[in-house]
């Protein structure tokens, strides 16, 4: 997804100029591509350029770019690219609405669990509401499944894949070189990566990642684009039985990290070119601004969380009151749980409404559960949660908070995080709802 803002028209002549200018440089030689009819090296020996039959100039363009590249042979990379016709939203001849390998619908909990919003909170959101990918989404991942397919079908044990829009950062030969030679020794011979980034964008407060050598890391989310990847043959048929792909196919690859061998280079390599305009539909767009994710619009329903404050939890020993504490932490909430009794100078605060207080949670604190009805009056907008088990809460409790902004939460639910986050207005975090065992008051 690239919401990059678009350059100047003297930034896009000067940018497109020094492209075009490159190919009076020296070529580079990059040892990790090689000839594919040489069984006594192990590298990239096909390349996949994704081109849209009405954009010939994007595909000359991308040749150009692979011409001042050349292989562990000194043959340039134009000998082994391969021009794959891309699925056109535009044309007529093709119904998008029924590829039996995508499933047009997706959520805005699956964008979120790709880029999370920290620091800030909805007023109003539906993390299930179904939103449809746009023609061009689907003709997109449309064209990557058919390259996969091609990738697995071949002899070819790694191949690059490239969108038509892009354009190869000075240093791409020797890091990719360095970047290779790491993953030879930590796998004691080829790479055994199903997916490596060579082009990416982290989502806004980055990727979570574990670093596997100087200039390789492993993400566990948080990559954008599929413009520049280097896929292996086993990779392209462990993605194929991954289908049916859900939403467009850069935030879906995300969700099935967990069930890959997925790669990036320390730093994005292959760059999408900014004097071309991008010819997507980001399905995903009305939705982020109705959010206020993509502006300060003074009409966004973003603000800075937590908004939703004080919370009052009580419960039933072992209805998961300690877990409820933890996710409240999670979402960034100044707890107080598991206690008999609070500080008096802390429960003189809370019961005269004062706002200076330590805490904006209270959870399983014995000593209000004397106080319930004056916390509710005290404070007519605080959210209260109720605990169950597998008996539903006692009436006493339920009929003393009857009035009360209230949400009643099972203990092991098995979408806890959406029952609480749609009460307190939160996105819910990418990290599993916590299960802990209950401590505290009895």
């Amino acid at each position: 997804m690239n919401l990059s803002k678009p350059l100047r028209a003297a930034s896009l002549f000067l940018h497109s100029l020094a492209l075009r200018c490159r190919v009076y440089l020296p070529r580079r030689q990059c040892l990790a591509f090689v000839p594919p009819a040489n069984p006594q090296q192990t590298g990239i020996s096909q390349i996949y350029v994704i081109n849209l039959d009405r954009q010939p100039n994007r595909w000359a363009d991308v040749l150009r770019e692979l011409a001042c590249i050349v292989d562990s042979s000194d043959v340039p990379l134009t000998h082994r690219s391969n021009r794959f016709p891309a699925t056109d939203a535009q044309s007529t001849q093709r119904n998008l609405t029924d590829i039996a390998e995508i499933d047009p619908f997706y959520s805005l909990g699956d964008q979120l669990y790709v880029e999370p919003q920290p620091h800030a909170s909805p007023d109003d959101f539906d993390l299930v509401r179904p939103i449809r990918m746009s023609e061009a989404e689907i003709a997109i991942a449309h064209s990557h499944i058919g390259v996969w397919k091609a990738i697995a079908q071949s002899s070819a044990p790694y191949a690059l894949v490239l969108e038509d829009d892009v354009w190869f950062a000075r240093d791409f030969s020797s890091v990719l070189d360095q970047a290779w030679r790491e993953m030879k020794d930590a796998d004691g011979g080829a790479p055994l990566f199903d997916v490596l980034y060579v082009s990416y964008a982290e989502a806004r407060h980055g990727a979570p990642k574990e670093l596997l050598s100087k200039n390789v890391f492993r993400p566990e989310r948080g990559l954008w684009f599929l413009s520049g990847y280097v896929l292996s043959r086993k990779g392209a048929q462990s993605l194929l039985r991954l289908l049916p792909c859900r939403g467009p196919i850069d935030l879906w690859i995300n969700h099935k990290f967990h069930a890959l061998d997925v790669r990036a280079l320390r730093r994005p390599l292959v760059n999408q070119r900014a004097d071309l305009l991008s010819t997507n539909s980001y399905s995903i767009l009305p939705a982020l601004s109705t959010l206020g994710v993509l502006d300060n619009s003074t009409t966004a329903l973003f603000h800075q969380r937590p908004s939703h404050y004080p919370v009052f939890a009580f419960g039933p020993p072992g209805s998961g009151l300690s877990s409820l504490a933890m996710a409240l932490l999670m979402l960034g909430y100044r707890c107080c749980s598991d206690l008999d009794r609070i500080p008096e100078c802390e429960f003189k605060r809370l019961m005269t409404g004062a706002s200076h207080r330590t805490f904006d949670a209270y959870v399983n604190v014995g000593s209000l559960n004397a106080h319930v009805r004056t916390l509710m009056l005290r404070y007519p907008h605080a959210k209260f949660i109720v605990t169950e088990d597998e008996e539903p809460a006692g009436d006493d409790l339920v009929k003393m908070l009857a009035g009360a902004n209230l949400v009643r939460l099972k203990h092991n639910e098995t979408d806890s995080w959406r029952t609480l986050c749609e009460h307190l207005r939160l996105p819910p975090p990418a990290a599993p709802y916590p299960l802990v065992q209950d401590i505290g008051t009895a």
